[in-house]
């Protein structure tokens, strides 16, 4: 006769099985270390990293952050070769960006790339460098020319990483058309441009300056 199977018992010889598939599965998709602190009310699918939550707002339509400590607002899905169309606002003497394919819990201009947003006419950016200033790969690569309109008005901002190349327009003006293989030292000990991940987490910047955004679509290339 064949035996009669204790369900009680297969049910707790199978928990631990499923317990470590359920781990493999959420730490496969990166899901484990974002705490429920981390998320902005009403906004799915993003995440804060490096700063407060509480800084940043959503109103349906506009996300934006007061001044603060707000690190950056993260997609939650990592990406490699996309286009990015959003619009941004800042005010006079504002200092924003946009993260590029940095790690989980890297910071961008160091891990990844920062696109750069500055007011570049306020009295406190005067000294910076070419690398610096808005539209800039961040302390990588200048623009090839300024397109920002004056703080208080809207942005456009394109993005677009395909293969080696990084395309940049703003206010339909192309500022950056970059090969990253071309890039192969930096400055200081920062990682070149050539040997940075191509692959990895978008978000914007609060840099303790007011910004906002808005139209935000991002398509996947393949």
């Amino acid at each position: 006769m064949i035996g009669k199977i204790s369900v009680r018992g297969a049910a707790a010889n199978l928990a631990p099985v499923f317990s470590v598939l359920i781990f493999l599965i959420v730490s496969a998709s990166g899901q484990d270390t974002i705490r429920p602190e981390d998320r902005v009310p009403g906004l799915a699918g993003w995440h804060v990293q490096e700063g407060s939550a509480g800084v940043w707002r959503y109103d349906g339509k506009v996300i934006s952050c007061i001044p603060g400590r707000g690190g950056f607002l993260t997609m939650d899905k990592q990406y490699g070769d996309f286009d990015l169309t959003l619009e941004y606002r800042i005010q006079p003497g504002g200092n924003s960006g946009i993260g590029v394919h940095y790690p989980p819990g890297g910071h961008p201009s160091t891990t990844g790339m920062e696109i750069q947003i500055l007011d570049d006419d306020a009295p406190k950016h005067r000294n910076l460098k070419p690398s610096q200033y808005n539209g800039s790969i961040y302390k990588l690569v200048p623009p090839k020319t300024r397109a920002a309109k004056k703080p208080g008005e809207w942005n456009r901002l394109e993005i677009r990483c395909k293969d080696p190349w990084i395309t940049i327009k703003l206010n339909g003006v192309e500022i950056q058309q970059v090969n990253r293989d071309d890039y192969q030292t930096a400055e200081g000990a920062d990682l070149p441009l050539a040997k940075r991940p191509r692959k990895g987490c978008i978000g914007l910047q609060s840099h303790d300056d007011p910004v906002e955004f808005r139209s935000i679509k991002i398509k996947e290339l393949k």
